[in-house]
């Protein structure tokens, strides 16, 4: 059954009737002003183009972003709300927002903002005229602008003779920014003398800047064309025509932000590595430092390789600060540079407590306590030492969720190392994070306080690292999962008593493989306007273990014979999953468009008919198909019976997921931000089970099994903490009969019993992906 909603009605009145006092009081925002004020409205740019103008769509969203100040913002696009509310003095301060008048607007700024915009990208000599536009309270502006096609590059020419320097900036021009054709833009002009000095820092040249190029641009070549000259400036340091060599890095551990670093301490000085290491805080051992290094000696500077080594340094997660300076060191009159690298230490040691509230993807919320140890340093190679300790209570909020309340206590213990530990030499990986080699141990118990005990053990071994700020690899070369069920009550033994495919994926077993996940996030990327997800995961179980056992064994392993280790049979099967994830973000990156699409498959063979409970998919819930109930949806057009829905938790779980979600996130009012979405998917078995008769995944069927939701939510964004409530109602129900699986016709919001029967609460925490 899902949840209705009594006050429904009456929020939905009260709603109407604050829109409806809204706009009855819109217009009366004029009447606050006073004498020869009058209220700016906003402003409206004209392009007059003499030709087709390249990228005009562009170009007129960058106008119109100069145009200040903005007016009062509308809201739905008809009420000046936080205007009124400023007028009449509710939430003044903390919402309202006061008059933008039209005194307070400068057009002939706006024209000169706009002139310099449109000459920088080559539409010289443009015509730029403005109106204002006055009625007796209020007045608009409108921008008028010719535009001719613009200014085209003809040539581009290096000149400063054949010195060193000019040469090697004539090797890097084969991947050069300008090109004869295109659009002159001051823009890329800059970038080019940006990428000129990222290409010389690479070459050694440790002094030279970008603004030591200049460029001239001669518009008298006729039909719209600009020659280009770039060169040197006459007057340059010395210094940066000079390519600089690595001399002896000195590396200083145990650095103060008040010491003078220009005073080398050389006691307690060591070389490593071919780098002069001088401890003063005995915290950290030489070699995992020098290793994050790659300013060697000899070698001609690199920027790359000093910010590799910035990089590194700090991602050991040991220092606060981490500084290099450069120190002038001529040799027989060869340019050296010898590198200070100044390292402040975090302490190395924490306790944390935090009291959270959680809520899970199966509509279940409570209270959880955390405390956790850590040491970032326990062997003296930033070895990052974690020791937790966990207890929680979850209680069904919302969702249809039934079973009661469940209560979960685990311990965790993770050791990571600041390098791949493999039993063969391997040399320093580039890249600017560090590679870690990963130990976990866990021990948890979940009790369902009205069916079992599940006890497990988990512990693996492996690989991460990241190839770049947006991917990264995670390998566990061994993964070891002990799963027991106990104390199960007559209940739960009812239950299983009448599905062997359930009974015998609550059994005790091992899980004993290996698995990899790769995840490409360019969240982080900021210069992007939407944003790309991706994750995809492969999980073998029981693989290796069968091949080696299959030597000795005569008998091959099936599900009612199966090969055993420890006297408990172990679990095989593969598993494939991806989560792909797009958001479509507006300009101001206010409102997205947040789209997700989930498939996987798990295959169970040899010792297993089926796939263990823990590595199943489920659908449904607050963070899935939010219009059914989490694990309540199939498997394809399976329903339970009402008869033991009542009386038992019953998740349903499969072999193969669908899933996609899409919705679309806008602001409301200071930090309450809306959502309305679409959600689809379902579960499927990869064979047949008479107990849940329909189940069994087939490409003629699966589409007509797919269950669609919608619904819209309220979310109290604050930035490091969002409270979400979603309201969703099923649109397509694949258990329904044939025919009758689409139920948008039936949907009755003013009904009462309707939306006891359909409406779905979901309140969780964060967002649904």
């Amino acid at each position: 059954m899902h949840r209705g909603f009594s006050i429904t009605d009456s929020l939905m009145s009260l709603a109407v009737a604050g829109l409806l006092a809204t706009f009855g009081t819109g217009c009366s925002n004029t009447s606050y002003l006073t004498h020869g004020e009058k209220l700016y409205t906003g402003a409206e740019v004209n392009i007059e183009q003499k030709k087709d103008i390249p990228d005009k769509n562009d170009l007129e969203k960058q106008l119109d972003q100069l145009v200040k100040p903005e007016p009062n913002g509308k809201l739905l696009g008809l009420l000046r709300f936080k205007l009124w509310l400023y007028n009449i003095g509710i939430f003044k301060e903390s919402m309202g927002e006061p008059p933008v008048l039209l005194q307070s607007v400068a057009p002939d700024r706006v024209t000169a903002r706009m002139r310099n915009l449109l000459e920088n990208k080559g539409y010289f000599w443009t015509d730029i005229r403005y109106t204002v536009h006055e009625d007796e309270k209020t007045a608009d502006i409108q921008y008028d602008i010719t535009i001719q096609p613009p200014y085209r590059i003809n040539s581009i020419t290096l000149k400063g003779g054949n010195s060193a320097l000019v040469e090697a900036i004539r090797s890097t021009m084969g991947k050069t920014l300008i090109v004869g054709g295109d659009q002159y833009d001051l823009d890329k002009l800059k970038k080019e003398r940006d990428r000129i000095d990222a290409a010389l820092k690479e070459k050694g040249y440790f002094y030279f800047s970008p603004d030591f190029i200049v460029f001239q641009a001669d518009s008298t070549a006729g039909k719209r064309t600009v020659d280009l000259t770039m060169q040197v400036k006459t007057d340059i340091p010395i210094e940066a025509t000079r390519i600089y060599t690595i001399s002896n890095n000195y590396i200083e551990s145990g650095y103060l932000l008040n010491q003078d670093s220009t005073v080398i301490n050389s006691g307690d000085t060591i070389s490593v590595g071919g780098c002069r290491y001088i401890d003063l805080d005995k915290k950290f051992g030489p070699d995992v430092i020098v290793r994050s290094v790659f300013l060697k000696k000899g070698d001609v500077y690199s920027r790359e390789n000093h910010n590799l080594t910035l990089s590194r340094l700090m991602n050991l997660g040991v220092f606060k600060f981490v500084n290099i300076k450069f120190v002038i060191a001529d040799s027989a009159g060869i340019p050296h540079l010898e590198p200070h690298i100044y390292l402040t230490p975090l302490s190395t040691k924490n306790i944390r407590f935090e009291l959270q509230g959680v809520s899970q993807s199966n509509n279940l919320v409570g209270p959880v306590f955390d405390s956790s140890f850590r040491n970032k340093n326990l062997f003296g190679g930033a070895e990052l030492f974690t020791l937790s300790f966990e207890v929680g209570i979850q209680m069904p909020v919302g969702g249809g969720q039934s079973g009661g309340n469940s209560f979960e206590i685990g311990t965790r213990g993770e050791l990571e190392l600041p390098k791949f530990a493999i039993p063969f030499s391997l040399e320093n990986i580039s890249g600017s994070f560090v590679p870690k080699t990963r130990i976990e141990l866990g021990l948890n118990l979940l009790d369902r306080l009205q069916y079992y005990q599940l006890f497990s053990v988990d512990a693996s071994f492996g690989y991460d690292w990241k190839a770049s700020v947006s991917t990264e690899h995670n390998f566990n070369l061994l993964s070891i999962m002990f799963v027991r069920l106990t104390n199960a009550t007559q209940a739960f033994n009812d239950l299983l008593s009448v599905n062997p495919l359930l009974q015998e994926s609550f059994e005790s077993q091992f899980i004993i493989g290996q698995n990899y996940s790769f995840t490409y996030n360019d969240q982080l990327e900021k210069d992007r306007k939407n944003h790309l997800y991706f994750k995809g995961s492969m999980d073998f179980s029981g693989n290796l273990l069968q091949l080696a056992q299959s030597m000795f064994y005569e008998h091959k392993a099936t599900s009612d014979l199966p090969y055993e280790i420890f006297g408990t049979a172990y679990s095989e099967y593969y598993k494939f999953d991806i989560d792909l994830r797009y958001y479509f973000n507006t300009d101001d990156q206010r409102a997205s468009l947040a789209s997700r699409f989930i498939a996987g498959i798990g295959v169970p063979y040899g010792n297993s008919a089926t796939m263990p409970y823990v590595k199943q998919f489920y659908i449904g819930g607050s963070n899935s198909v939010r219009a059914f109930s989490a694990w309540g949806l199939g498997p394809g057009s399976y329903r339970i019976p009402d008869s033991i829905a009542a009386k038992s938790f019953m998740y349903q779980a499969g072999d193969i997921k669908l899933e996609a979600n899409t919705e679309y996130r806008f602001p409301l009012v200071s930090i309450l931000k809306g959502a309305v979405f679409v959600d689809a998917g379902n579960i499927w078995l990869l064979r047949d089970d008479p107990n849940r008769p329909g189940g069994k995944f087939s490409f003629q069927t699966f589409l007509d099994q797919v269950a669609v939701g919608t619904g819209f939510g309220l979310r109290l964004d604050l930035s490091f903490f969002v409270l979400r409530c979603d309201i969703a109602f099923p649109l397509r129900v694949p258990y329904l009969s044939e025919g009758e699986r689409w139920v948008f016709r039936k949907i009755a919001l003013g009904n009462p019993s309707w939306r006891t029967n359909n409406l779905m609460l979901n309140i969780a925490i964060g967002y649904p992906y």
